[in-house]
């Protein structure tokens, strides 16, 4: 069997002095597998990606990226790990004002070597690899590059955040609520956009919304209430 790209196991997580938030026995995510994340506001996705990346980690249990263990990383080795592995694309954007929309899908490159040199044995170049992803996911104006990146309408701004998340090709893809400015033709010509791209990666994608008509569009759909013990345990 193949391995999983990501693991979790008896992950539990509260903030201080607050009650049981997470408590996971099970969950993994396939090599490139495309996978519907949903659950209700306070239901816990925002930490659990946050665990994902190894910016928390858990009171227990144990988080595996690649095979390699994130609670036996310093915060220090898990920031270079999570640059390196994992391309996020955040609900709003978080694009650098002062950066132009090329330099904005470079960005990581900047701090992971692994994905820098990716890029350029890929494409031949960082700016050739920036241009590729950009033209994947619909921004053809070869102007556009050197425009400051919040100029651009926020269906452009989206796909520059999937184009720098996907940069290097991570091995994995966490999108938190990357749709939920864009009205439903927007959404799903977006998530095939962003498919096609993760599939020539090889990416596995993450996708958390709580917008269920998206789901059928993935490879599965997992509900984080279902999964999460804590949230059972406080309904019953």
């Amino acid at each position: 069997m193949t391995r999983p790209l990501l693991e979790l196991n008896n992950l539990r997580f509260a903030w201080p002095k607050q009650p049981v938030l997470l408590d996971i026995d099970h969950f993994a995510l396939a090599p490139g597998e495309r996978l519907f994340l949903k659950g209700p506001s306070g239901s816990g996705k925002t930490t659990l990606l946050g665990l994902l990346g190894g910016v928390h980690l858990p009171q227990e249990g144990e988080v595996t990226l690649l095979g390699q263990s994130l609670n036996a990383l310093s915060a220090r080795q898990r920031d270079r790990f999570r640059a390196e592995h994992s391309g996020y694309i955040f609900q709003m954007f978080n694009l650098l004002p002062y950066l132009s929309v090329q330099d904005n899908v470079l960005l990581p490159c900047r701090f992971s070597q692994q994905r820098k040199q990716r890029a350029e044995q890929r494409h031949g170049s960082l700016s050739a690899a920036a241009t590729h992803l950009l033209q994947g996911l619909g921004l053809t104006d070869p102007a556009l590059l050197n425009r400051p990146a919040t100029t651009l309408s926020i269906g452009q701004q989206q796909r520059v955040a999937a184009a720098r998340a996907l940069i290097g090709t991570p091995e994995l893809v966490i999108a938190d609520e990357p749709t939920s400015a864009l009205d439903a033709d927007s959404r799903e010509a977006f998530i095939q956009l962003l498919f096609a791209e993760c599939a020539e990666a090889g990416s596995s994608l993450l996708f958390v919304s709580h917008d269920t008509a998206l789901a059928p569009l993935f490879d599965r759909s997992l509900a984080l209430p279902e999964l999460n013990r804590a949230a059972s345990a406080e309904v019953n």
